[in-house]
């Protein structure tokens, strides 16, 4: 009679237990995150310590568990903007401190967002400034590399509406209803 007394106690327990860690979801780092940009950002006009601003462009699901919602806001702060250089080097704008609040209401810290020519599809021009080198060098010598140098790359800018991805930078335990 012990036994199956013991026995039962042992199962109550283990039941009551199960679910307060099914609960909890592990979310890993490098969880990727789609924001979209509620304000245009512009190489030319940003500066450093600006407030950018996000939302969540898509949820973010990890097993079978809402981490992220649609919508939610986001933001991040310029910590430096460099400026179009000489060989084609197109500016860029680097976004850090970007966070997010999880469905459970912690805050979360994403990677950093770099905005640049690359970002949003315009390499094209960087790329010919480059091979315009090259051929200069081939064709000329350094004469045709000095000519390189008078390609200038341009600004970025990149409307409002626009996706980036990030990704969450430390695994954290969601807490799920």
């Amino acid at each position: 009679m012990r036994t199956v007394l013991a026995l039962f106690m042992a199962i109550a327990v283990s039941t009551v237990a199960v679910p307060a860690q099914a609960g909890e979801i592990q979310v890993p780092a490098g969880t990727s995150v789609l924001l979209k940009f509620l304000d245009p950002v512009d190489s030319a006009t940003i500066t450093e310590g600006a407030t950018v601003k996000f939302e969540v462009a898509a949820n973010v699901i990890v097993q079978r568990a809402e981490i992220f919602r649609q919508g939610t806001p986001a933001q991040g702060v310029v910590t430096d903007v460099s400026q179009p250089g000489i060989f084609g080097k197109n500016a860029r704008v680097h976004v850090a401190y970007l966070e997010v609040t999880a469905t459970d209401g912690r805050p979360v810290r994403l990677s950093p967002l770099d905005i640049s020519a690359d970002m949003i599809r315009q390499a094209k021009d960087a790329g010919a400034a480059g091979g315009a080198s090259l051929a200069g060098i081939i064709i000329l010598g350094p004469v045709g590399l000095a000519a390189g140098a008078f390609i200038r790359g341009g600004h970025v800018s990149v409307p409002a509406g626009a996706v980036g991805t990030t990704k969450v930078v430390e695994p954290f335990k969601l807490e799920t209803p």
